[in-house]
């Protein structure tokens, strides 16, 4: 499975973000961009990086991977909700702060990094900005 994989495996494997984007197939959870008439709220999720760390003589397989979700929604409010379910309590019970093995992809731990709100005119909604870093095992 890829690092996309386990993150939008994730992201559905927390109540607290079906509970307000749905859940399975029809989950509102998009790789890269939101599609044309979007209903909100939904997530986007794109990589940005990934960092390998080099040993001496071998490669251990470790990634940084820097991750931006976006959290849409038609309210400010209803955006903030939304990015503090993707945050959580920081236990490791929602997206950030995350340790173990997500469809396959062993996670050594997710950090959130930055947040920033702002309002998109196109399509006239909230967005959330989080900076995500994630720390995996090719």
């Amino acid at each position: 499975m890829t690092i996309d994989g386990a993150v939008l495996g994730r992201l559905k494997a927390v109540s607290a973000i079906t509970a307000i984007v749905g859940s399975g197939s029809s989950a509102r959870i998009y790789a890269e961009s939101l599609p044309q008439h979007p209903v909100l709220e939904a997530i986007t999720f794109t990589q940005i990086s990934a960092e390998r760390v080099h040993a001496f003589g071998s490669d251990p397989g470790l990634v940084r991977a820097r991750f931006q979700l976006d959290a849409w929604a038609k309210t400010w409010e209803k955006s903030r909700d939304l990015a503090d379910a993707i945050r959580g309590n920081g236990a490791g019970n929602a997206f950030s702060r995350f340790r173990g093995t997500q469809d396959t992809t062993v996670v050594d731990d997710i950090l959130l990094d930055n947040e920033i709100p702002t309002f998109e005119a196109e399509p006239g909604s909230y967005r959330t900005t989080q900076d995500y870093l994630i720390w995996y095992h090719e």
